[in-house]
């Protein structure tokens, strides 16, 4: 489903509500929909133009990243600078998205994820993948939540198109519905739908998440996708967020069932504090420089957490390092900012 963003809309500060039904509609039924006109040609120029110049700074050497290693040459998870002008708040405090968050998980959603996907020429096909596991497993923890089943996301991914993102520039293919698919529920970690080619045929036939520039595609990131070929000769710079519902208070996005006690009341007092992996508390903000504080503080946060904090000199953000730990990039007493710095950690 295609939602253009009007005059109304951004007079209104909020989608409207017929809109807002249908994307959430869409996003329950077929996992995507696609907000079209949401970011200025401005600053995706900006934005696309500071990828590429990452993209070339990788490159010079001559190897491939981790992320390459583990999927496929040529798609880049990539960190996005977090100071000054290339924080936006057409992203990062956007209205509009941010009322299609809150009305698809709810109030108090929180930014969780911000980073950047890359796709670049003569890359390959990743495997089919998801990026978030079910949260409740069986038809009976949903209903001791009183969840619906198949059940709802408590995670959204939002796509930015700072390009046009068409077939030809490797727009991501994904399975329209396979987010809502409850065989794979139980399977173990690394199984892949190409060895159930019955769901393979089912979900069929896959189709390319094609997004104008300026437009945010919105996911259930359940859904079974991955990155193809990028057949032409320029680099795909594709921003990616991901925002997670209240109720999943691990730093990851996961529910946190066994939040009790000292920890609960904790949590519930300083809604900074996240779940870490090893069960304990601690900071899940997203960091960022102080530069980039304007920006989230441009408009009223309302009803979305932007989960946000800021480091000032001496202490620099590393933003080609640790895109995927908690906070999502690396903050350093000083030095170089680069893909291969080794300065001491803050």
């Amino acid at each position: 489903m295609r939602l253009k963003v009007d005059a109304v809309d951004r007079e209104s500060g909020a989608l409207a509500p017929k809109k807002l039904a249908k994307l959430s509609a869409a996003l329950y039924e077929q996992g995507f929909a696609v907000l079209e006109g949401l970011v200025s040609p401005e600053t995706c120029d900006l934005l696309a133009g500071s990828v590429r110049e990452d993209v070339k700074q990788i490159r010079q050497r001559d190897q491939l990243t981790a992320h390459e290693r583990s999927t496929a040459v040529g798609h880049l998870q990539l960190g996005l600078r977090r100071y000054g002008q290339f924080v936006s708040a057409e992203v990062v405090a956007n209205p509009l998205l941010e009322s299609a968050v809150a009305a698809v998980l709810g109030d108090g959603a929180w930014l969780g994820f911000y980073n950047g996907n890359v796709n670049c020429p003569g890359s390959g096909h990743q495997p089919w993948h998801f990026d978030r596991p079910w949260s409740w497993k069986t038809p009976a923890e949903a209903r001791a939540d009183s969840v619906a089943w198949p059940p709802p996301t408590t995670t959204l991914s939002c796509s930015l198109a700072l390009t046009d993102i068409t077939a030809a520039t490797g727009a991501t293919e994904v399975f329209p519905g396979s987010h809502r698919e409850a065989a794979v529920v139980d399977w173990p970690r690394g199984e892949r739908p190409q060895n159930h080619p019955d769901l393979l045929d089912a979900w069929g036939p896959a189709v390319a998440m094609e997004i104008p520039k300026g437009g945010i595609c919105l996911r259930d990131p359940r859904m079974w996708h991955r990155g193809v070929p990028n057949r032409s000769r320029v680099v795909r710079p594709m921003m990616a967020l991901t925002y997670h519902a209240a109720r999943a208070r691990h730093w990851r996005g996961l529910l946190a069932r066994d939040l009790r006690g000292a920890l609960a009341a904790r949590c519930e007092a300083d809604p900074t504090l996240r779940v870490l992996d090893d069960g304990e508390l601690g900071d899940g903000r997203l960091v960022f420089d102080e530069s980039a504080r304007e920006a989230f503080e441009s408009s009223p946060a309302g009803s979305v957490d932007r989960n946000a904090r800021f480091v000032a000199e001496p202490q620099v953000v590393n933003h080609f390092l640790d895109a995927h730990l908690r906070g999502g990039a690396r903050v350093q007493n000083g030095g170089e900012v680069g893909p291969w710095s080794h300065t001491p950690t803050a």
